[in-house]
């Protein structure tokens, strides 16, 4: 260990004069890759998975976790290629050494491939805080630099066109290390580990937790029953008059605008209640209509309603009933927006359409806010 941080120290302080050194030393391969690249590699592994699942992202004001398993298999595969890259680059800088006069040798090749990815590998660490990437960034671009002062050294390429060979040789780094990224992007877009989805803190837990304390940001399951209307669903006061029927907060978001309406008389009332909710880019619109034709403006209801699943790549759409209700949802990956709506009794239609870092479950939990005392507000409110 106090061989690799010596390594680490006088290649980042003094990259030529360490490089001299190289160039002389005898390399077991097996030992290189084990005692020095590994280790290396370990370390943005471990900070992409403790910086996404144990420590969380905050963005738009709320607090993210990725699932752990997601993220376990999408750095497994960063690390295994990253090793690989090694092994694969040596064999490149070794056909192109003789390109350009130098000497053939994979052992020196795979010195200059394994010493050189020192900066980029420590810089990794950084990942533990998204919000320092851009400093990840630069030790990436002070590898190359190692490798532009090593490769004529290591590989013995003199004069000009050891410049030259500096200049291919580092130039076919970067496309290395995008090859490297684009394969983990396929490879756990497979799986759908890549970029797993970050589950939100609701606003009550935000608030609930003491300044320092540790925060748990694992996802909070909602009942099975989704959409049924049950009798111990939580009231939402009323204040003066229809606007208090919706919370002041949802999802964090704080209230930023409120209307209500009442048309008709007798069995013909109809009451709307539209809300609008914000913080940063984030928005939901909160939609609670009671009508008896309501079921026939949005397109479905009553016995003879369809039920489907349709899932792309971009998305997802659904219909289905639970319990007594009628949920639809929508979802759209690109834009990052969608709705989350049910009806009960073909009268009663609550509807969350959200976006801007809004997650399918934080509109999910909005519309399960309202429940058969929300109803029954509405219709004496009324």
């Amino acid at each position: 260990m106090l061989a690799l941080i010596k390594r680490v120290r006088n290649l980042l302080l003094s990259p030529s004069a360490e490089w001299d050194v190289i160039d002389l030393e005898a390399v077991e391969l097996r030992k290189l890759t084990l005692g020095y690249v590994v280790p290396l590699a370990a370390i943005p592994t471990f900070a992409t998975i403790i910086g996404l699942s144990v420590l969380g992202v905050e963005a738009g004001g709320v607090f993210h976790r990725a699932p752990l398993f997601g993220v376990v298999i999408s750095s497994t595969l960063f690390f295994v290629l990253a090793v690989a890259g090694v092994f694969l680059f040596a064999l490149m800088l070794d056909w192109l050494a003789r390109r350009f006069g130098g000497e053939q040798s994979y052992a020196q090749a795979f010195k200059l491939s394994a010493y050189s990815i020192t900066a980029a590998m420590l810089a990794g660490a950084l990942t533990i805080a998204p919000a320092l990437g851009v400093f990840a960034l630069l030790g990436a671009t002070y590898s190359l630099y190692l490798l532009f002062v090593g490769a004529p050294k290591v590989m013995h390429v003199k004069g000009k066109q050891g410049i030259n060979y500096s200049i291919v040789a580092a130039l076919l780094a970067v496309a290395l290390a995008l090859g490297v990224g684009l394969i983990t992007m396929a490879m756990s877009a497979s799986t759908g580990a890549l970029f797993p989805t970050m589950t939100a803190l609701r606003a009550a837990e935000l608030g609930n937790v003491p300044q320092g304390a540790a925060l748990d940001l694992s996802p909070e399951p909602l009942p099975d029953s989704a959409g049924e209307l049950a009798a111990g669903a939580p009231a939402v006061p009323v204040g003066e008059d229809l606007r208090g029927t919706t919370p002041p907060k949802i999802a964090n978001l704080d209230r930023v605008a409120v209307s209500a309406e009442k048309r008709g008389v007798g069995g013909a009332r109809n009451v709307q209640v539209e809300a609008e909710y914000r913080r940063g880019s984030r928005y939901i619109m909160l939609q609670l209509t009671l009508s008896p034709t309501i079921a026939r403006e949005i397109g479905f209801g009553g016995p003879a309603t369809s039920e489907y699943d349709r899932e792309t790549s971009d998305g997802y759409s659904r219909r289905r009933r639970v319990a007594e209700a009628i949920v639809v949802e929508d979802w759209n990956n690109s834009s990052k927006s969608g709705s989350y709506g049910r009806l009960v009794e073909d009268r009663f239609y609550v509807k969350a359409s959200g976006g801007g870092g809004i997650l399918p479950n934080d509109l999910r939990a909005a519309v399960e806010l309202f429940g058969r005392q929300t109803l029954a507000q509405l219709e004496a409110e009324g």
